[in-house]
C-alpha cells in the first residue's frame, strides 16, 4: 500500500465566485420586518379595544363594586353575583330567555330554509322574490316594532280590526296577555330575522354542484332522498353557523321586547338583556347589571366555544 493511498483526500478550493457570494452574505444587513400590514390593522384594534375590551374589562369591574351613578364605591366581591343568582325576577329573565331563543332559532331556520330553497329555484321573477324578502331585515329594527306594536294594539290595532270587522270575532289583547305576548315577539322576530337565514342558506345551497343532484337522479333517489341525502349533509356547516349566530342574537335581544312590550304584562317578556337594562337605567343599580352582563358575556362565550367545537368536529369528519 502506497503512501499516496493512505493520504486523506483533499477537498478543492472554493472558486473566487463563491467565496465573493459567501462574503457578501455575510456582510448584507438584515432585512427589518415589513410594519406596513401592522400599521394598517392598527387602526381597526383600536376601534376593538375602544368600544369592546375596555367597556368588558369595565364591566368585571363594576360587578364586583357597589356604585351610586358612575362613582365605584365599596368592594363588594362576589356579592353582586350572589345577589343576582339569589333573585326570581332573574331566573324568570332567564326563562324567558330560553324560551324565546328556542321557539325563534327553531321557527326562523325553518322559514329562513323553505325561503332559500324558493329562491334557489328558477323561477321567472327570482330577483324580485330576493329583493322583497330582504326587505324585513334591511328595515330599521326599532321602525319595525313599532309598526307591529300598531298592528298588534287591543284597541286600534289593525288584526283586531281585521277581527272584529272581517270575521266578527272578539278583541284579543294581544300584548297584553302572557303568554301572547311571548308568541307575538316570536313571530315578530322569525318574521324580520328569516330572510337572514335565506340569505346564508341560500349561499350554501347555490354551493352544492349540480352535478350531484344529476346523479342522485340517475341512481333513482327522489327529490325528498335527495334533499336527504345530498342537500343536507352539504349543508351541514352552514346549518350550524346559522344556528350558533341566531342563537347568539336572539339570546341577547334587547330592543324587540323594550319597544314592543317593555318587558310586560307584568315580567312575563322580561329576557336577560332587558333584565339587566332595567337593572342599570330603571333601578340605577350598576353592580347587579354589570354582573347580569358578565353572565350573559359568559353564556356568549360557551355558545361561541360550542360552535368551533362542532366545526373543528365537522371538519374533521
Amino acid at each position: 500500500m502506497t503512501t499516496r493511498e493512505l493520504s486523506p483526500r483533499r477537498r478543492a478550493a472554493p472558486g473566487p465566485a463563491v467565496a465573493k457570494s459567501v462574503r457578501s452574505a455575510a456582510q448584507a444587513p438584515r432585512r427589518r420586518p415589513d410594519l406596513l400590514p401592522y400599521i394598517m390593522v392598527a387602526p381597526a384594534l383600536l376601534v376593538i379595544g375602544a368600544f369592546s375590551l375596555l367597556p368588558t374589562l369595565y364591566g368585571v369591574l363594576v360587578s364586583v363594586y357597589r356604585v351610586e351613578f358612575v362613582q365605584l364605591l365599596t368592594f363588594v366581591g362576589v356579592r353582586n353575583y350572589v345577589d343576582v343568582l339569589t333573585d326570581p325576577a332573574f331566573w324568570n329573565s332567564v326563562r324567558v330567555s330560553v324560551t324565546f331563543t328556542s321557539c325563534s332559532v327553531a321557527l326562523t331556520f325553518v322559514a329562513g330554509f323553505g325561503l332559500a330553497l324558493l329562491g334557489n329555484q328558477q323561477l321567472r321573477f327570482r330577483s324580485a322574490f330576493r329583493t322583497i324578502t330582504l326587505l324585513p331585515w334591511v328595515t330599521s329594527y326599532v321602525v319595525t316594532y313599532l309598526i307591529f306594536r300598531w298592528i298588534l294594539n287591543a284597541d286600534f290595532g289593525l288584526l283586531n280590526a281585521a277581527l272584529v270587522q272581517g270575521f266578527g270575532l272578539p278583541r284579543v289583547n294581544w300584548l297584553g296577555q302572557p303568554a301572547l305576548a311571548l308568541a307575538a315577539l316570536v313571530v315578530v322576530d322569525v318574521w324580520r330575522a328569516a330572510p337572514y337565514a335565506m340569505v346564508l342558506l341560500l349561499a350554501g345551497l347555490q354551493g352544492i354542484p349540480h352535478e350531484l343532484y344529476e346523479a342522485a337522479a340517475i341512481d333513482g333517489a327522489t327529490r325528498v332522498r335527495s334533499f336527504f341525502g345530498v342537500t343536507l349533509p352539504l349543508m351541514r356547516p352552514t346549518i350550524l353557523l346559522l344556528l350558533v349566530l341566531l342563537t347568539i342574537i336572539d339570546f341577547n335581544v334587547v330592543v324587540a321586547m323594550l319597544v314592543l312590550t317593555g318587558g310586560g304584562p307584568g315580567n312575563a317578556t322580561e329576557a336577560m338583556s332587558l333584565r339587566m337594562y332595567n337593572e342599570a337605567f330603571t333601578y340605577a343599580r350598576m353592580g347587579p347589571a354589570s354582573a347580569i352582563a358578565m353572565i350573559i358575556f359568559a353564556a356568549n362565550l360557551v355558545l361561541t366555544g360550542v360552535y368551533i367545537r362542532l366545526l373543528r368536529s365537522e371538519h374533521y369528519s
